[in-house]
């Protein structure tokens, strides 16, 4: 159905505008709220996020404040919060906000300028899921209750976003993350969705350039995002979910079919008992990088998610019967 039905008459200035501006809402209606909402509630908790304590810190930070990246789980549990209508987990994702902002300078980023847990990518991988958790919240029945603290907020958004989409920092992006797909998405997400919130045409550009890098690393033959030159069963599922959410509020069919091929992809890599294959990972599973010291592993509540919004985002029950096999095997 279109989004508004004008006369067969001149059409005039004014009315050319009320169409664009028409458009634009509808690209808005495609909303990541309605999709959470078809996940199975009981599955929901499987997908990531973590509590915040007192001070609105998370992992890493507790302690000292080290970087806004290590905030991003309370993004995670506030956007699965809203769906499930869990006022406390909301607010305990709000109380982060205020914790990561509170380190935010006059430049827009947060503290550690360069440094390596606080450079831009540090600030893309916040933005990416505050983001996030910010639209999904607007859509909400909270909305009308925080909609002072996020009008308060929108602005610093739109500080941090112009401050990462200075020419320097988005080509060291580009440079650094130039074999990782799954951090390009980040990047793009970080810039898109900053720009929906800002109403930032040239953010939603730049998130547009860094898909479009990501997308490069996509093998055609078999949904394959080429990490560090090879398939990763855990940063596929990264990958597939950044995609998934970008095709939310950017839809495109080239890149939804993409998607989904992704995703049929890492469904293959779930055995029957729920595991997780990992042979020929280029980087999880098998001892090949660290990140705080420990060897990383398949990021289980990531892959879970993936599988459960493609369910969501396409009512595809084979990956829903995937990410129950998983749910089961962490079970026992």
């Amino acid at each position: 159905m279109p989004c508004i039905s004008l006369p067969r008459r001149k059409t005039s200035i004014s009315a050319l505008l009320l169409v664009i501006l028409a458009s634009h809402c509808c690209s808005l209606s495609a909303q990541q709220l309605a999709i959470l909402q078809k996940i199975p509630p009981e599955m929901l908790r499987y997908t990531g996020g973590a509590w915040p304590d007192e001070n609105g810190m998370v992992g890493y930070n507790r302690g000292g404040f080290r970087s806004p990246e290590l905030q991003r789980g309370a993004m995670q549990l506030m956007l699965r919060s809203i769906a499930a209508g869990d006022r406390k987990g909301v607010e305990a994702g709000w109380r982060a906000i205020d914790a990561t902002f509170a380190h935010q300078t006059e430049l827009g980023h947060f503290a550690r300028d360069g440094g390596p847990a606080g450079g831009p990518s540090a600030v893309a991988f916040w933005l990416c899921e505050l983001d996030q958790a910010v639209l999904v919240l607007r859509e909400s029945r909270f909305a009308a209750e925080y909609k002072d603290r996020l009008d308060r907020l929108i602005p610093k958004i739109r500080k941090a976003a112009r401050w990462l989409a200075q020419d320097k920092y988005r080509e060291r992006l580009k440079r650094e993350d130039a074999e990782t797909p799954n951090r390009l998405l980040f990047d793009g997400l970080a810039c898109g969705l900053s720009g929906l919130l800002t109403d930032d045409a040239e953010l939603q550009k730049f998130g547009r350039e860094f898909v479009d890098l990501a997308m490069k690393h996509y093998r055609a033959s078999d949904g394959v995002f080429l990490e560090k030159g090879g398939h990763d069963s855990s940063y596929q599922a990264v990958a597939a979910l950044k995609l998934q959410v970008w095709i939310t509020y950017f839809p495109e069919a080239k890149l939804k079919s993409a998607a989904e091929k992704a995703v049929r992809w890492e469904r293959g890599r779930i055995r029957p008992g729920g595991e997780v294959d990992v042979s020929e990972n280029t980087r999880t599973g098998l001892h090949q990088e660290k990140w705080q010291g420990n060897y990383k592993d398949v990021n289980l509540s990531e892959v879970t998610f993936c599988l459960l919004y493609d369910y969501a985002l396409t009512g595809n029950r084979d990956s829903l019967e995937a990410a129950k096999r998983i749910i089961a095997h962490r079970k026992k």
